[in-house]
């Protein structure tokens, strides 16, 4: 298929916008943007954009995660959530939460923590890096976190704690400013991505250190992945729906999929978090659940499309 990179930026920044002036305009208040009175007023600012920023910058900081553990792990279902990274954030989020509850950034320090434990188990018992007993490994760590979790909130579901209907405009500023940092230095390094498409042996012959070029893009996917965990949650499933469809539009080089990335994991994330509050008003669905049933049926189609080919390029 011939790949049409305007095109599909095109298509997908006006699809962005449509939704975001839908996401700002109906709910269980509609809102209309050109006549505000005061309690219009307060649901738009004070409700609705901080959470459709959230969503926004969410959705891009998981998008570019899961494209950095896809090429690093050369693994084509790679994701933070179903590798564990995620779940690791969320219980050391909430250990450092009873510990320390008055230490300043204590949730974001205590996810990334949790981001890199979970990740350096991972790694520890996957040295060779097997793509198949790597999430298998991946969903062990998930399912043993997850465990613990309920552990200290038998009660709640992990996802009840943290959310975009709780998103305040204190947690989008910390999330914007992480996440572009992040992000900025994603599109700064996305070309490495394109050095592990070859061989270790030829990598270490053009100069390269394999092992750094690896653990930097590996490094920033746990901090993105972290991030987001810490202000919103676990979200699952962006990671491995984007960079496919991304790679699909855009083509397979990392200078090209991990911007589109940024804009097509904010559009479904956004569109997930806009569905479930419009479903069934004036309850709510949360993203989540949202994309763990869109999620599901795309990781089996990714399955059985790969067959034998087990990397991801």
């Amino acid at each position: 298929m011939k790949k049409h990179p305007v095109w599909a930026y095109s298509s997908l920044l006006v699809a962005l916008l449509v939704l975001i002036t839908l996401a700002l305009t109906q709910g269980a208040t509609k809102v209309t943007l050109t006549a505000l009175d005061a309690g219009q007023f307060n649901t738009l600012f004070n409700i609705r954009l901080p959470r459709i920023i959230a969503a926004l910058i969410s959705g891009a900081m998981l998008a570019v995660a899961g494209d950095f553990f896809q090429a690093a792990l050369r693994n084509a279902i790679a994701d933070p959530s179903i590798l564990g990274i995620s779940a690791g954030a969320s219980l050391f989020q909430l250990i450092g939460g009873l510990l320390l509850p008055t230490l300043l950034f204590n949730k974001f320090i205590f996810a990334l923590l949790g981001g890199l434990v979970a990740f350096l188990l991972l790694i520890l018992f996957q040295k060779k890096m097997d793509p198949y007993r790597l999430i298998l490994i991946g969903v062990a760590l998930n399912a043993m976190f997850s465990g613990i979790q309920q552990i200290f909130t038998p009660t709640t579901s992990s996802s009840s704690a943290v959310s975009f209907a709780t998103s305040t405009w204190s947690t989008v500023l910390f999330l914007v400013v992480l996440g572009i940092i992040g992000l900025m230095l994603a599109l700064v390094i996305a070309p490495w991505a394109n050095y592990l498409k070859i061989g270790d042996a030829q990598l270490k012959t053009l100069g390269l250190s394999v092992t750094g070029v690896r653990w930097s893009l590996l490094l920033l996917a746990v901090f993105l992945t972290s991030t987001v965990t810490a202000s919103v949650g676990i979200l699952p499933f962006i990671g491995i729906i984007v960079p496919h469809v991304s790679r699909y539009f855009v083509g397979h080089d990392y200078r090209q999929v991990v911007p589109f990335s940024v804009l097509a994991g904010a559009f479904l994330l956004l569109l997930s978090d806009t569905i479930g509050r419009l479903i069934v008003m004036p309850n709510e669905i949360t993203a989540a659940t949202i994309l763990a049933v869109i999620g599901g049926p795309f990781l089996i189609f990714i399955l059985a499309r790969q067959g034998g080919r087990r990397h991801a390029s």
